[in-house]
């Protein structure tokens, strides 16, 4: 009997591990599987950045409200079971492990990406448990994304920045055609941010979808700000306030669920206190995007003392745009290679950020816990410790005891 760790290994060894966009494999598969249509109904998030947190304030509030929510999100941060959710808790191991038994069997000869194995056995779990709703996060794009294989009676698309742009392209007119692959006609598709680019309007009127555009359709006024911190998850809150109110024939919500769902809604890695003397922040912000929000964010709400920065970031990322953005919002760094097969070097993260434009300290360490034990005797209680760049940075961190009584506390 596999475990779940020998079946994500399997998967890792045997099959196509990078990113091979297409829906060709995984439709067979779902085909022979009976998963091609589901009977109840689905949301659909697709976006740059603020995917994860629409997900999560959808969920809360259709589980207060007494849905029963399916909900698969991804990357996880310290389980694969946080990708595959019922009623906001990740499914156990056992469930996970009979869905990939039942995906291995149908697929045959059949290759699948691990993206793909895991949206399947999403469904496959949503299922079997009798969900009243699904929510499926994008994984990269839209158009071409496994999650894009099933209809969405609500399409999202959060926001449009430059990432990934080896697969969506360079130009937010590019990326927006890419994430507009999830609308459906004569549905409704909610947009949240607030200057998109014209492909999303022009995808929308070709196929006859019914975009609803945040600040010309609706706006954030009377949406309370959500438990989430930061400005921008009041334009995430508006989306899913929109996005209910689109599905209230299927799904009616009442006002009480969505003001208790927001102001209860949790998430980690996003703008996440994990102490408070000094403070430590962590949050994925991997794009330039992401970046001017989480520098934002800091300088809004600034500290007495110094801010110290725990960043890496992946070789595919816009190292130079984060760094940019990022400077004037941190005064010392303390830098970590990532162990991934995307990652650059120590010395040429170090080389990069010093060729653009980063002036303030940068101390270099081999991991994420030698460099909290060295940094943490250096902060004071007034300072902010801010960790960024990667969920993989996020992970690791989250894996660290930073308490005050932990190993290498001050």
């Amino acid at each position: 009997m596999k475990t779940l760790d020998d079946w994500l290994r399997w998967q890792e060894t045997q099959f196509l591990t990078e990113i091979k966009l297409g829906l060709d494999r995984i439709r067979c598969v779902a085909e022979r599987m009976g998963l091609l249509s589901v009977p109840v109904p689905l949301l659909t998030v697709g976006g740059t950045n603020g995917k994860g947190s629409t997900c999560a304030m959808l969920t809360r509030i259709l589980l207060l409200q007494g849905y029963k929510v399916g909900t698969y999100t991804s990357p996880h941060l310290l389980r694969y079971n946080e990708r595959i959710a019922l009623n906001g808790v990740p499914v156990r191991n056992a469930d996970i492990c009979a869905a990939f038994a039942a995906i291995d069997k149908a697929r045959d000869d059949i290759d699948l990406t691990y993206f793909e194995f895991g949206t399947l056995a999403a469904v496959w779990c949503f299922l079997q448990a009798k969900v009243d709703v699904i929510v499926l996060e994008v994984g990269l794009g839209g158009r071409l994304d496994a999650c894009n294989l099933w209809d969405a009676n609500v399409a999202i698309i959060t926001s449009i920045g430059i990432d990934h742009v080896e697969w969506l392209g360079s130009t937010r007119e590019a990326i927006g055609y890419e994430k507009s692959g999830i609308m459906r006609a004569g549905k409704p598709v909610v947009c949240g941010d607030p200057q998109p680019p014209a492909s999303i309007a022009r995808e929308a009127a070709r196929i006859g979808a019914n975009l609803w555009q945040l600040g010309r359709d609706f706006s954030v006024e009377h949406v309370p700000q959500p438990a989430l911190v930061g400005d921008v998850q009041r334009q995430n809150a508006a989306v899913v306030v929109t996005a209910l109110q689109r599905l209230a024939d299927k799904l009616p919500v009442s006002p009480d669920a969505i003001a208790d769902g927001l102001a209860s809604v949790s998430l980690m890695g996003r703008m996440q206190r994990i102490r408070a003397e000094p403070e430590v922040i962590l949050d994925v912000a991997h794009n330039p995007h992401a970046a001017t929000e989480l520098a934002g964010w800091l300088k809004k709400n600034p500290v007495n003392g110094k801010t110290f920065a725990i960043f890496s970031i992946l070789a595919d990322k816009d190292i130079a745009g984060v760094l940019k953005i990022m400077a004037s919002a941190v005064d010392e760094w303390y830098v970590v290679a990532l162990s991934s097969k995307r990652a650059l070097s120590q010395d040429d993260l170090l080389a990069l950020m010093r060729s653009n434009g980063i002036s303030q300290p940068i101390h270099a360490y081999p991991d994420f816990q030698s460099a909290w034990n060295v940094m943490v005797l250096s902060a004071e209680k007034q300072d902010r410790v801010v960790a960024f760049g990667s969920f993989l940075v996020v992970s690791a961190m989250l894996e660290i005891d930073v308490s005050p009584h932990g190993a290498g506390s001050a």
